[in-house]
């Protein structure tokens, strides 16, 4: 493509409704409020329903350390909302625009709803678990993704989630695009199920990331914070969110551990076969759990 042709391209991208200055930047803004909100929201809910916390957030002999946020930090999470700023866009534009995609209440069924959604979800984890392993790949990891895991108990919900280097958003978010796109072509997805899927996702990230023990399975579809947890702690297991059948096929899967845990110390290149057999050390009475990032 010609450099004459990229800019048009490029700026088709970032503004498909070709909004002008304030109104580009007052979306971007209402999507900070929202996301604000919701996150709010769910934990507040979770703390209403009075679930647990993770076994690791109530131990009084060995609590957990959390990393405060730092300015590459603050510097990630700003452009990461610009990228999910144009990724919503870009959404909008393809549920107005794609006769593909219904938008009449009387259109909605079982196929575009219910099986839409789990399309999304499957799809999403079966693009995202591989990718974010290789995440995860010896060369790769210390330029990208290792800057999500200096957080090896994650509390902060979107904080935690969206603190992540902007190569891991764009996967990310590219693996969730690609769930829509198979659902609308393999269900004919109902916008409002496709709007559903993107607050779901959202929470669950959101919690994924947080101290509560929420966790259920319906379908193979297989959630669990305590899962993530073991991700943060591991490093090198739990790559997929929603169906770990994939980490049972790549041999990836850790059942949730604490006492006497030894994570392992830095990450192990693709192939590599992830041995769970944890090692303690005693400190006084306790036998106590240590986690250092690789």
């Amino acid at each position: 493509m010609q450099m004459d042709a990229l800019l048009p391209a490029l700026q088709r991208f970032v503004n498909p409704w070709e909004l002008d200055v304030v109104f580009y930047l007052a979306g971007w803004l209402v999507t900070r409020v929202g996301i604000g909100f919701w996150d709010n929201l769910v934990i507040g809910l979770v703390k209403a329903a009075q679930v647990k916390p993770l076994p690791t957030r109530t131990d009084p002999g060995k609590p957990v350390r959390y990393m405060a946020m730092d300015a590459i930090s603050w510097w990630y999470l700003g452009i990461n909302s610009f990228l999910e700023w144009t990724f919503v866009l870009n959404l909008l534009h393809f549920l107005w625009h794609s006769p593909a995609v219904p938008k009449q209440l009387t259109a909605l069924n079982p196929l575009n709803t219910f099986a839409g959604l789990y399309v999304m979800f499957a799809v999403m984890d079966f693009f995202y678990a591989p990718s974010h392993r290789f995440l995860h790949w010896t060369p790769v990891y210390p330029y990208v993704h290792k800057h999500h895991h200096r957080q090896v108990f994650p509390a902060q919900g979107y904080l935690d989630a969206g603190n992540e280097h902007p190569v891991d958003q764009i996967v990310g978010l590219s693996c969730t695009w690609l769930g829509v796109y198979a659902a609308v072509h393999l269900t004919g997805a109902h916008a409002l199920t496709i709007f559903i899927f993107f607050n779901l996702h959202d929470a669950l990230a959101m919690l994924n990331h947080s101290p509560y023990d929420v966790e259920f399975s319906i379908l193979g579809f297989t959630y669990s914070v305590k899962a993530h947890e073991m991700h943060h702690r591991m490093f090198t297991t739990n790559y997929a969110q929603y169906f770990m059948f994939w980490d049972h096929v790549m041999g990836t899967f850790t059942d949730y551990h604490y006492r006497g845990f030894q994570p392992t110390q830095a990450p192990k290149p693709l192939g590599h076969k992830v041995v769970n057999q944890p090692t303690t050390k005693a400190t006084g009475s306790l036998r106590t759990a240590t986690a250092k990032q690789p």
